[in-house]
């Protein structure tokens, strides 16, 4: 039964493209109102919202109008006047991926990356010499309270995360049972990782000789534009490909994995300074809206690895990545207990 008002709804799910947005949606069960057509919104409100049911969660899913930290953080401000009982927000959708943790763990496209806090990556101060990041205290995003931290420890224990990982995969074979949507796996073989010098630029075998990609042998050249729009087979990246444990052994389902995330304004296409910056801050995914609801909400970042957030990047991984990302939310729903609403009632 649909909940009476917009107070008995404790979860919001943000998703900031609309492939991402479509396999959430795919995946209630139970909807209940599409654009506040029941349930409406407080004036000045301009976000659009679909309400329903994931398991035993009242869930508003909150359409964001475009990519990046401001956007995000003023739709998850109007989030909260409108539904204010909202305990937990989950940001939902695609990312891109550090091929290596410091563990030595993998990271393959169609994982899924949960995050446990947040770095603002591109909050700080350029310097003749570098870039330096704000560390202090006072100007850096918080830790997620206390709530979100003993659940996502808990979470965390292999017999559970094994349980997890299943509970997402089963969700995965249904959600590709829909027809038409392009939540299928596109396969190992289309998922490639190239060492992270090697850049994405036209080459010697199919490039003009007048092409700026030519004029530089070094990997600080210039790289044309119409190579930039490009995709790899196209312009004939060949260059060394880094093998994969997972991969040879045929592991197409996806693992979970949690850890802190970077987030900026600034989509991250560059392997040099995606290793550059995972190394110092200790990331394990990059993406851009999760430090705008961070401090709105409290917020877990929950999103599919698309890509490897360096110049290969292309939309291959997106659709079934945003699928991986949405089912691994409905498996989190089955396992997260909202607290004990203080309401009063007549």
């Amino acid at each position: 039964m649909a909940p009476p008002t917009r107070d008995e709804f404790d979860v919001a799910i943000i998703c900031a493209l609309t492939i991402e947005a479509d396999a959430v949606e795919a995946l209630f069960d139970e909807t209940y109102d599409k654009l506040g057509q029941r349930y409406g919104k407080q004036r000045g409100d301009n976000n659009a919202y679909i309400n329903g049911k994931i398991g035993q969660h009242n869930v508003v899913l909150c359409y964001l109008p475009g990519m990046g930290k401001g956007t995000a953080a003023a739709a998850a401000a109007n989030l909260r006047v409108s539904y204010q009982y909202v305990k937990l927000a989950l940001l939902v959708g695609v990312c891109g991926g550090v091929p290596f943790l410091l563990d030595k763990a993998e990271i393959l496209l169609g994982d899924v990356i949960i995050s446990d806090s947040v770095v603002e990556y591109d909050f700080g101060r350029q310097y003749p010499d570098g870039f330096r990041r704000k560390s202090e205290v006072k100007k850096t995003l918080g830790r997620p309270n206390l709530e979100i931290r003993a659940f996502l420890i808990a979470l965390s224990g292999q017999r559970t995360l094994d349980e997890f990982q299943e509970r997402t995969r089963q969700h995965l074979e249904i959600l590709q049972t829909q027809p038409n949507r392009g939540w299928q796996h596109p396969g190992l073989e289309q998922d490639v990782l190239f060492e992270s010098s090697f850049r994405h630029s036209h080459h010697l075998n199919n490039a003009r000789r007048t092409c700026i990609c030519l004029e530089c042998s070094s990997n600080e050249g210039p790289v044309c534009h119409e190579a930039l729009k490009e995709d790899c087979k196209t312009i004939g990246c060949l260059g060394n490909k880094i093998h994969r444990h997972r991969i040879e052994k045929g592991m197409s389902d996806p693992a979970i994995h949690i850890g802190k995330v970077a987030s900026a304004d600034t989509v991250m296409k560059s392997g040099k300074h995606r290793d550059k910056i995972a190394e110092a801050e200790d990331v394990i995914g990059f993406e851009m809206e999760g430090a705008g609801v961070w401090d709105n909400l409290p917020c877990i970042i929950i999103k599919g690895v698309c890509d490897y957030a360096d110049s290969h990047k292309n939309k291959t991984w997106q659709a079934y990545s945003a699928g991986t990302a949405a089912c691994c939310t409905k498996a989190f729903l089955e396992y997260w207990i909202s607290s004990t609403k203080d309401r009063e009632y007549p």
